[in-house]
C-alpha cells in the first residue's frame, strides 16, 4: 500500500526553515555569566572582611544583606579589629563614635580578639578615650597577641605599661608616631617577655642631598640623632625576630646594639632611618636578614616618615 503524503508537511518544513533563517539574522547577545557570590563559603567571606576596616564593617558591610549581617554577627569576624578612620570620612561626634564602635567590636569578638589596631589622629581631641579603650581591651581580651597603636598623644606612659602587663599573650607591639619615652619602651620589653615582633615608627630628620657636604648643616643635624629607644629595645627584648623602625632617629650605635642583643632577627625594617650607614661590617651581619633599607619606598606605609629641616630658614620642608 502506498503511503499517503501529508499535504501540510512541506509547508511546516518551509516554516521551520524560514524561522531559522530569521533567527540567524538576529544578532545574538553575548550573555556574560556572573558567579553567584552568595554561594561563596562563609569562611571566604570572613577572610575578605578581615581586610576591611572595622568602621566600614559596622557602618556599611553588615547592612548590605542578610548573609553579610549574619556573618558580621559571628565572633570570628572580629578576631582582627582595625579602628582606622577612612580618609575623607567624617563622623558626628567622632571621638565618642570611635569609642563606642571599638567597644562594640570588642564585645562582638566574644573574647576571641587576636589583633587590634587603634589609631587616634592628632586632628581630633580624644582626651581620655584611648586610656578607657585600652583598659577595656586589657580587661576583656586576654588572648590578644598583636597590639598596634597610632598617634596616642594623650595616653600616659604609666597607663600603657599598666595595660600591657595585663595582656600576657602579647607577641607583637607596634607603635606609630607615639611619644612614649625610652624608659617606657624598656618597661614594655620587661613586661612582655614573649615579644617576638616590635615596631617603633617615628619621624626622622633627613639631610637634603645638596647639604650633605655642608659642615654647618651636618653639625646642626646631629641634634636630631637619638639612640635611647634603640638601646632600650636592645636591653629588654632579646627574643625579637621582627623589628620595624621606620623613621627612627638612631645612628649606627643604636643599630649595633640591636644586632648585638637580638640574635634571632629574621626581618629588619630601616626605611627612613637616614642616620644609619649600612656599609662595612653591617653588610655581613645582615646578610641572612630580610632587610628594608633607609631609602626604600614607604608607599605602602601610609604615614609620614621623615621631614627635612632647614637650619638657615628655620623651616620644615616635607
Amino acid at each position: 500500500m502506498s503511503s499517503i503524503s501529508n499535504p501540510n508537511s512541506s509547508s511546516s518544513t518551509n516554516q521551520t526553515k524560514n524561522k531559522k533563517q530569521k533567527t540567524d539574522l538576529i544578532p545574538q547577545t553575548n550573555k556574560t555569566q556572573f558567579p553567584n557570590w552568595l554561594e561563596l563559603l562563609e569562611d571566604i567571606w570572613v577572610l575578605i572582611f578581615s581586610k576591611v576596616l572595622t568602621i566600614e564593617i559596622i557602618e556599611n558591610v553588615q547592612k548590605v544583606c542578610m548573609l553579610f549581617r549574619r556573618i558580621c554577627k559571628q565572633p570570628v569576624t572580629f578576631r582582627t579589629i582595625n579602628m582606622t578612620v577612612p580618609s575623607g570620612r567624617s563622623y558626628v561626634n567622632l571621638p565618642r563614635s570611635l569609642d563606642n564602635m571599638t567597644r562594640y567590636a570588642i564585645d562582638s569578638s566574644a573574647g576571641g580578639l587576636i589583633d587590634i589596631y587603634l589609631e587616634y589622629r592628632p586632628a581630633y581631641s580624644y582626651s581620655d578615650i584611648p586610656l578607657r579603650t585600652l583598659t577595656y581591651i586589657s580587661e576583656r581580651c586576654k588572648n590578644l597577641k598583636h597590639l598596634r597603636l597610632g598617634y596616642l598623644y594623650t595616653l600616659t606612659d604609666e597607663r600603657l605599661i599598666e595595660a600591657v602587663k595585663r595582656l600576657p599573650m602579647l607577641e607583637e607591639i607596634q607603635m606609630i608616631r607615639c611619644p612614649f619615652s625610652y624608659k617606657t619602651v624598656e618597661a614594655i620589653g620587661h613586661a612582655c617577655p614573649s615579644l617576638t615582633s616590635f615596631g617603633l615608627n617615628g619621624l626622622c630628620c633627613k639631610v637634603p642631598d645638596n647639604m650633605c657636604n655642608n659642615e654647618y648643616y651636618m653639625s646642626s643635624d646631629k641634634y636630631y640623632i637619638c639612640n635611647e629607644r634603640a638601646l632600650a629595645i636592645a636591653k629588654s627584648m632579646p627574643k625579637l625576630r621582627h623589628v620595624q623602625l621606620i623613621g627612627n632617629s638612631m645612628n649606627n650605635e643604636g643599630l649595633k646594639a640591636i644586632l648585638d642583643r637580638c640574635p634571632h632577627l629574621i626581618s629588619l625594617d630601616l626605611r627612613s632611618c637616614f642616620h644609619v650607614d649600612l656599609s662595612g661590617d653591617f653588610d655581613r651581619r645582615l646578610a641572612n636578614t630580610h632587610l628594608l633599607y633607609p631609602n626604600d619606598s614607604t608607599a605602602d606605609y601610609g604615614h609620614e616618615s621623615y621631614y627635612i629641616h632647614d637650619p638657615i630658614f628655620r623651616g620644615v620642608l616635607k
